[in-house]
């Protein structure tokens, strides 16, 4: 009787053998069961053979890309469920945005780093109960190089990553910059790297408001500070909240000990914020201002919010050139209609051609939804984890991660 093994069992297709071999290296060491093939076909057949845990699955085949597989994998009831990370050498959001709609739950960029791709396997493997089934045969996996043969890892999976400055800004008030700017923290966070979620706003306290958290000790007090030691005291005002997420909150309601932030200790807060291999997502309120400006100038991904309405339409069509002057050459620009009713009546098509520029997507939040969250104090993508907002929500931050 063969022998059962409760391992996950991986399934890695990509026509670059040496890709394959580094995936296998790098996850067998960490008790994952990998079976690699070069062949999209050959994978298809595999994975309905094989009913894997996971799918790594690369975008450029010859015979087939992966975006057509993902589609297959989905289309077959035994797999309709299974974890599916596509990974490219293209960054383009339009790419990403077509592997999630492929069916993919992750979706990485090549080259990436070794401790990326098991972070992004053990979160997607989470909840997922490995299923019993008999040791592999030799013949049922692809040879590994010799190790003398083997490419450095990093030539495949890269450097340590940078870290990420990710600016929320809402063309007006009430926009939903906060509400997905909480909402895009939480989902970084998940991933298990550290995330801090950063309110500009010193006089609203929005944040706070909405987590139920203390704001006091947290900006405004760093507010006081002269600029050359705002970055070596950020950590000392930084408030833990859940996992890997940290916040620098604002009081709430501060009117009457308001302390503005200069340019000159806004850009501080920037070099003090910013740490090798963490995110930072900032709330930066609505309209152009000398706090937010700073970081505007230095953002990786710029996040404007709008609403599905003419005023929002037309604020956001005369704030995006403004932002485009500030923002570095290789700083991503992406547009979030929050659609509050969930009913959106104006045509996205429509939309994107009045403003210029591609929406990255449309967030659908249900009034329930939004009270639920505000009663409880949590972000959407944790009281409501399976709805469509947190879905969404959740897809946007995965195309935030640049690996």
């Amino acid at each position: 009787m063969a022998e059962e093994l409760l391992s996950y069992k991986i399934l890695a297709i990509d026509d670059h053998p040496e890709t394959l071999s580094i995936i296998q290296q790098v996850l067998a060491q960490h008790g994952y069961d990998v079976t690699a093939v070069n062949s999209a076909v050959q994978g298809i057949a595999l994975a309905k053979k094989e009913l894997p845990d996971l799918v790594l699955l690369d975008g450029m085949m010859p015979e087939m890309d992966g975006w057509e597989v993902c589609r297959r994998l989905r289309a077959t009831p035994a797999l309709a469920d299974v974890r599916i990370i596509m990974f490219s050498a293209v960054s383009a959001a339009e790419q990403k945005l077509a592997g999630f709609d492929a069916g993919a739950d992750d979706y990485l960029t090549k080259p990436t780093e070794p401790t990326e791709l098991l972070e992004r396997v053990r979160a997607l493997l989470e909840n997922v109960t490995p299923k019993p089934r008999p040791a592999p045969t030799p013949d049922q996996k692809t040879q590994a190089l010799p190790e003398s043969k083997r490419p450095p890892l990093s030539a495949a999976f890269g450097p340590p990553p940078e870290s990420i400055l990710i600016v929320v800004l809402g063309v007006r008030g009430g926009s939903g910059a906060t509400t997905l700017a909480i909402n895009l923290a939480a989902g970084l966070a998940h991933n298990q790297r550290v995330t801090t979620l950063v309110d500009l706003d010193l006089t609203q306290g929005h944040v706070a408001h909405y987590l139920k958290q203390n704001g006091r000790d947290g900006l405004n007090a760093l507010a006081t500070l002269p600029p050359e030691t705002i970055a070596s005291n950020v950590a000392s005002h930084l408030r833990p909240y859940h996992g890997s997420l940290q916040l620098l909150l604002t009081h709430i309601h501060a009117w009457d000990d308001y302390v503005p932030l200069s340019p000159e200790q806004a850009a501080a807060l920037v070099d003090g914020l910013t740490r090798p291999g963490e995110y930072v997502v900032v709330d930066c309120g609505h309209r152009l201002t000398a706090a937010n400006r700073p970081f505007i100038e230095q953002a990786d991904e710029i996040i404007v919010c709008l609403q599905p309405q003419r005023t929002s339409l037309a604020l956001a069509r005369q704030e995006l050139p403004k932002l485009e002057e500030f923002m570095l050459p290789y700083a991503q620009l992406r547009l979030v209609l929050m659609d509050f009713s969930g009913q959106m009546k104006v045509p996205q098509e429509a939309i994107e051609k009045y403003l210029g520029h591609p929406l990255t997507a449309v967030v659908p939040i249900l009034p329930k939804e939004m009270n639920l969250a505000a009663s409880k104090h949590q972000p959407i993508v944790q009281v409501n984890p399976q709805g469509q907002a947190a879905l969404t929500m959740r897809q946007i931050a995965r195309q935030l991660v640049k690996v």
